[in-house]
């Protein structure tokens, strides 16, 4: 009988701090949609595990402080929990 490790991920919504934003109206300026108007719905701050903003963690990722991330797709960045976890027990964080 084999066992299987299920690793769990993060994206960096779930790492970073963000500050909230409120409701705005985009409105095309140029291209096909010129003129048309995008609703962008409200966004309440939200705290991340790690408690920095994305910025700071990817320049800690740029220069090695940081575990580096897995590149999913184009456009999906994860990290392993665990890589996470030991890194936060290495600075003396709660994981």
């Amino acid at each position: 009988m084999t066992s299987i490790h299920h690793e769990r991920f993060l994206r960096i919504k779930d790492l970073a701090n963000f500050p909230a934003k409120d409701a705005t109206t985009h409105t095309y300026k140029s291209g096909i949609n010129k003129g048309k108007t995008k609703n962008i719905n409200a966004r309440p701050a939200s705290n991340g595990l790690i408690g920095v903003s994305d910025k700071t963690i990817w320049q800690w990722v740029k220069h090695g402080r940081f575990p580096a991330p897995i590149k999913l797709s184009d456009s999906v960045t994860v990290w392993r929990l665990s890589d996470v976890q030991a890194w936060m027990q290495s600075k003396g964080l709660e994981a």
